[in-house]
């Protein structure tokens, strides 16, 4: 119970603070340090006015509230009406002004109004741009320099207002408390901002790298898999002109020198998707599309492939299903996945594609009786990891199109997963947000 109450009550101090110093989406770091400062600098006014008061230097407290009412002003600038340059100026002018005037009533160098003005500028420095450093330090040690210059040739006009030792030390210690409170709020606040932007800056350093990496292996399986069918091209020409081939050799030449060119094929329109990604940053630009439509041609390209291996394509699609997808991604996701699908099952196979309703997502489901896939290569099969390998009819897997299907289900909001038994087939699923107007 005490440590709910605890988690409760931290809890609703941080819905506070950033309730004071306003929200991250509309305040850059810099504002929020300011409107933090002049949060803490309005409750150490707060309490130095009825402080001086009771301690018996009136004119000092009075001095303090009008201070409290000008960084209040200030404050108010900054938090809701977003002037902030006019606030930072405004606010260390009086401050310093005040603190300036505050100094002759309040026993000069043996009172706190240095060790304020220490304060005082250590809060303007952590507040003002940086293009500001070099005039508020130089107006800062001026005023504290000129300041001790003027008492020590006119020692007559410092006033000494303390009732008592005892009041002296009251208000030098509670001066050095408030000093250290201060001083650890300030660098508190700046150490997290510090640690946050460097978390941040190593995270984007990690996935840079990560993308690097991925690209270099991207590259590297581009480079592989052209070699392999330039390759056979090459050859088979070479063969073709010594004219040595008989009919039934050319025959089994052409079957495999049109698989190398069609899986070839497939990989450059892979590569040339992943590259118009890259350029669009990754993001899908999404539209309503109705999901019959999107596929029929994608559905039609694949059954004259299928047939070519004597396997049955079945597609059940429901009429009804529309999404808010990108129409080229979701072509891809279905053609590489049934492309595979034609690959990895034999002769007199079956393939068969059905999407439905799924409460709010779209499920679609790709079923085969292949092959399956080897336990060994299923935790990589949507990495850049995965390896190349030969379909029933020795046809040559990408190593690519899958990673891609990963990559742009993702993009689409959605979800990709797979099942599959050796020797018994594979599922794979593709589930995708389904567009939903008043009707639905």
């Amino acid at each position: 119970m005490i440590p709910e109450t605890i988690s409760r009550l931290i809890s609703g101090l941080q819905k506070l603070v950033y309730l004071l110093i306003g929200p991250s989406a509309q305040f850059k770091p810099e504002n929020q340090v300011f409107n933090a400062i002049c949060v803490v600098a309005i409750l150490i006014m707060g309490y130095d006015v009825p402080f001086n008061y009771f301690n018996g230097m009136e004119t000092i407290a009075g001095l303090f509230f009008f201070l409290f009412l000008a960084l209040t002003f200030t404050y108010y600038l900054s938090r809701f009406k977003k002037q902030f340059q006019y606030s930072i100026i405004l606010s260390s002018l009086l401050v310093l002004l005040a603190l300036g005037c505050i100094y002759f009533l309040n026993n000069g160098i043996k009172g706190p109004s240095l060790l304020s003005f220490s304060i005082a500028f250590f809060m303007i420095m952590i507040i003002s741009p940086r293009s500001q450093y070099w005039f508020w330090s130089i107006l800062c040690l001026a005023t504290g320099l000129g300041l001790l210059f003027f008492e020590y040739k006119n020692p007559g006009f410092i006033q000494d207002t303390y009732k008592g030792r005892a009041a002296v030390f009251a208000d030098i210690a509670s001066t050095y408390i408030i000093t250290i409170l201060v001083t650890f709020t300030g660098l508190f606040y700046l150490k997290t901002a510090y640690y946050k932007e460097k978390q941040n800056a190593e995270l984007k350093t990690a996935a840079l790298e990560r993308m690097n990496h991925e690209k270099t292996k991207f590259f590297s399986i581009i480079a592989h898999d052209l070699r392999a069918p330039l390759a056979s091209i090459q050859s088979y020409m070479e063969l073709f002109r010594m004219d040595i081939l008989s009919a039934e050799e050319k025959e089994m030449m052409d079957k495999k020198l049109s698989n190398a060119i069609i899986g070839t094929q497939e990989m450059l329109d892979n590569m040339l998707s992943w590259s118009r990604a890259q350029l669009n940053e990754g993001k899908a630009v999404m539209e309503i599309n109705k999901l019959h439509e999107a596929l029929d041609s994608v559905i039609m390209i694949q059954k004259a492939a299928s047939q070519e291996k004597k396997i049955t394509l079945t597609a059940d699609i429901d009429p009804s299903l529309e999404l808010f997808s990108n129409v080229h991604m979701l072509q891809l996701i279905v053609r590489n996945i049934i492309g595979n699908a034609i690959k990895f099952t034999p002769a007199d196979g079956l393939i068969e594609l059905n999407a439905s309703r799924y409460g709010k997502d779209c499920l679609i489901a790709i079923r085969d009786t292949g092959n399956g896939i080897p336990e060994e290569n299923k935790s990589e099969i949507f990495s850049l990891k995965a390896q190349s390998t030969f379909g029933t009819a020795n046809e040559k897997g990408i190593g690519l199109g899958l990673f891609l299907c990963k990559e742009y289900t993702q993009a689409q909001g959605g979800r990709i997963w797979f099942e599959s038994q050796k020797g018994e087939g594979t599922v794979f699923y593709v589930s995708l947000p389904l567009y939903m107007n008043a009707e639905n």
